[in-house]
Order: C-alpha cells, then structure tokens, then sequence
C-alpha cells in the first residue's frame, strides 16, 4: 500500500519540480527571445538610419566636389579654346579670385604650366620661383591623357600651410600635348565641418575614403589617420566588393565594434563611411534589458519559493499518507489475521466448519443452477481416541495436523475445499466432481494418509490410517439438497467403519452403497 501510494506522491514532486524549472526556464527563455528580438529590431533601425545618413553625407559631398571638379573644366576648356599668353593669364586672374570668394569649399585655384611654374592663381601673393611639378597630382596628369578630375589624397598646402584636398585636371596645347594641370584646392577642415553637421553619437565615426582604402577624412580627427590604408581588413573586403551597404564589424583604426553604412559617391571614385558605435546604439537596450531581465528573475525566485513550499507541502502531505498507510497497512493485516482466524480451524490449517458451511451452500447453488456434478468426502481417523488415549493429546493434535496435510497434498485443484468438520472428522468439497471422480480422491488421501505411516498401536494396522464415506450430486439430479448430501456422505462414512476402517465407501441418491478394498 505505501509503494502504491508512494509513486503517485513521487509523481507529484517530480512533476511540481519540472513545472517550476519549466515555468522559469521558459520565463528566461522567451526574456532571452524578447532582449534578441529588441535588440535586432534596434539595429534595424540604426542600419536604416545609418544607411539614410550615409546617403546624405554622400550627395552633399559628391556635390561638393562636382562643383569643384565643374570649375576646374571651364577653367581647363577656356585655357585650352585660346592661347596661353600673358594677356589672357591677366584677363584670368580676378575670375580665379572671384570663384574662390564665390564657392565657399574652394580654398584656391591655380594653373601651372608643363613645367610646374606658377602662371595664374588666386592667391594674393605668390612666390615666383614656386613649382609644383613634384606634387602627385600634377606628375599624374604629365604621364596620363586623360583630362579627368582627379582627387587626391591631403596635403599640407605650400602656399598656406593648411590642409588641402587637390582637385585637378590636365591641360593640353592645341596640338594635344601636356599644357599643364588646372588646380582646385578644398580646405580640409571644411570637409570636417560638413561631415560634423551629422550627429553620429558619442563614440561614432564618419569618414572619406578613396577606392583604393586610403583616409581622406575622418571625425574623430586625429592628423595621423590621414593617408592610412584600412586595406586588409575586413572592413575593406566588404566596402571593395558592394557600392552600397551595412555591416557590423570593428573598426580597423582605433578597433571600437560599430554598425558601419557606406556609400560609393556616384561620380567620384570615393566612398561615404557612417559608423555608429554598439556601445551608443545599444544604451537604452542594455538598460531596458537589465532592468527586463532583473524583473524576470525576480518573478522565477518567486515561482521558486512557492514551489518550494508547495514541494514542503507535498512532503508533510507524504508523511502524513505513509503515517496514515502504516495505520491502515496494520489495521488490514489484523482485519486479515480476524479473517484468517474466523475461516480457518487454529490447530489443522484446514478451513473451519463455519467456511466450509458457507463455501458448501454456495457450491450447492451454483452446481444445481448450471446442473454440474458436486462430490463430498466426509473422513474419520480411525481409532482416534485410542490414539489419544495411548500417545497423548499433545501427539494427537499433531497427528492431525500431519493428517490435514497429508489431505492437502492429496487434494489439487485450487477450487477444491478441505475443511475440519469437528474433532478428527475432516470434509473434502469437489466442485464439478461425479461420484467416480470423488472416490478416486477419497482413495489418494487414504493412501497419502496410510503412507504417512504413524505408528499406532490402538489399530490392527499397527499405524494411522482413515475411513472416508462418499457422496456426489449427479447430473440432473435437481431434488438433491445439501443435507441430503451431507447425510448420504456421513452414511457412507459409517458404511466404511462398518467394513473395517481404512476404507472409502460410497452411498448412492437410490440407498444402495460401496466400498473400495483398501490397497
């Protein structure tokens, strides 16, 4: 009883316990969905907004330099439509000083010879022996026929000692030589104020960068980054191979992980880089997490104490079923022990009268309801109170518990009863038994009791044997009662003391009666 209870309180436990560890585990679980989901949804939303900056520090700049570049031509195409003389330098001075006073990121403009010379140039004052022809720019377009713009990397300016981005073009004579280089220079620090008009955080970057992986400007400015490669790292592979895009990955110059959007400017060989620092991004989704998180955690230390006192619960609970189990286990066994004794006779083992009674007149019913054969062996031990009278009661009470089981061992069928029906009388029910069939059983306890082979001088035998008297119900025989039955089995008892004992006789429904010879 306590196993069987037991399992279902274990159960009970274990499945409190799971649901608790579920309950939280699935809390922390979908918290942990929810912070990656918000956090994904964030930098969806700086990759949009990123991206919608980039695109619009790339079209102020690409304007800018093509308005510069667009100087430059019509300078260049001027020059080269008339003869390069001192007149027509003259006539080009106050428009160089006009553009520049006009177009506010031009810082200079200057047109150089095929030798480098300064012939014209915007700038109030100017050395005479002043050549360029060293500069990058210029030896560019002495050994390129192209007359496209070109960028060049920052330089510091001779003429003023500031920062400089060149924009230039080739010049050719009318014969298609090199004329000369048209120059156009861009003050640095008004690229960096440009590009600090757009707020990128505290610690964002943004900055110009030409095809081939070289800075050209960058905020945070630090004069060393200028002219750095970002070439090799992983930055570049993205920003070489796409004109457009967003990628999460650490800046390879001062190492801060950021969400970078780029750009290619659509008619420079330059691109647009806007970072955004993970560390600004994700402020305000690290405070909501935390504090997310610590309300989740608050919630699973909750669901714990109660399920532990729920558990508390179901252990006193347990206790208290084993303390009632243990009390009713004990109250079953001295109910059965009650049953045991009420049935069964103290001395033999064998049923009481009172059982083989009740076992009889069911047996009865049930054998004229379906019309089956019922034997009934009544049996005496013979000589028996001689025995007592020799030996004793004390070896009488065990010579009939060695004769009780002696007629158990001879009796096989579990539906069979064997009972003491009073004194040294012992009673054989057989259930679905004819009469040939009870006689049968009646001659293998005789035998079984003969072989027992207990010494008793009171019987010519010289030891114990038994008398046994049959009776059966025939088949059909529906006026046959249970006294009858039982009063026909006694008289056959009689009938087999009468032949001489250590014999089973038989009385028939009609009177006429039988007995076997002993063996």
């Amino acid at each position: 009883m306590t196993e069987l209870s037991g399992a279902p309180r274990n159960r009970t436990l274990r499945a409190t316990v799971a649901f608790v560890v579920s309950v939280c585990v699935a809390l922390v679980a979908v918290n942990a969905w929810l912070i990656w989901k918000s956090r994904s949804a964030d930098f969806r939303q700086a990759a949009v907004a990123t991206t919608n900056l980039t695109r619009a520090v790339s079209q102020q700049m690409n304007a800018m330099f093509s308005e510069v570049g667009h100087v430059i031509d019509n300078l260049g195409y001027e020059l080269e439509r008339a003869d390069i003389t001192p007149a027509t330098l003259e006539r080009l001075q106050p428009v160089l000083v006009n553009q520049v006073a006009t177009i506010e990121q031009i810082h200079g403009l200057f047109v150089y010879d095929a030798a480098g010379r300064w012939i014209a140039h915007s700038e109030p004052l100017a050395n005479p022996n002043a050549n360029n022809a060293d500069r990058a720019y210029f030896i560019h377009h002495r050994d390129n026929a192209s007359k496209r713009w070109r960028i060049g990397t920052p330089i510091v300016s001779r003429s003023t000692g500031v920062w400089i981005i060149t924009v230039s073009r080739r010049i050719d004579d009318a014969e298609g030589r090199f004329a000369g280089v048209v120059l156009a220079t861009v003050r640095l620090d008004h690229v960096l104020r440009l590009m600090g008009e757009f707020d990128i955080g505290e610690r964002g970057a943004i900055a110009l960068i030409e095809a081939d992986g070289t800075i050209m400007a960058r905020l945070p400015f630090a004069q060393e980054d200028l002219g750095k490669s970002i070439v090799g790292s992983s930055l570049y592979a993205t920003l070489s191979t796409k004109r457009v895009g967003t990628v999460e990955t650490r800046s390879p110059v001062d190492g801060v992980q950021r969400l970078v959007s780029f750009q290619h400017l659509s008619d420079h060989p330059l691109l647009m880089a806007v970072a955004m620092a993970e560390d600004d991004l994700l402020h305000d989704w690290k405070t909501a997490s935390i504090i997310q998180s610590a309300w989740i955690l608050s919630l699973c230390v909750l669901i714990a104490v109660a399920g532990s006192r729920i558990v508390a619960l179901v252990r006193l609970r347990g206790r208290t079923e084993r303390s009632l189990q243990q009390a009713h286990g004990e109250l079953e066994r001295a109910n059965a022990q009650l049953a045991e004794l009420a049935r069964n006779d103290g001395l033999t083992g064998l049923f009481n009268r009172r059982h083989f009674d009740q076992q009889f007149d069911l047996a009865l019913r049930q054998a004229a309801r379906h019309d089956h054969p019922l034997g009934l062996v009544m049996i005496d031990v013979d000589f028996f109170k001689r025995y007592n009278d020799l030996y004793g009661h004390p070896e009488g009470d065990r010579c009939l518990q060695q004769v009780a089981a002696a007629i158990r061992s001879a009796v096989r069928r579990p539906g069979d009863i064997v009972a003491r029906y009073g004194g040294e009388e012992m009673v054989v029910l057989l259930p679905d038994t004819d009469d040939a069939g009870a006689v049968t059983v009646a001659e293998g306890i005789r035998a079984a009791v003969l072989a027992l082979a207990i010494p008793h001088e009171g019987n010519p035998l010289g030891r114990v044997s038994i008398s046994a008297g049959v009776a059966a119900r025939a088949v059909g025989d529906h006026a046959a009662g249970g006294m009858g039955l039982l009063k026909r089995a006694d008289m056959a008892l009689y009938a087999a003391k009468a032949a001489g004992r250590n014999t089973v006789a038989i009385l028939h429904p009609q009177g006429g009666g039988a007995a076997a010879a002993p063996d």
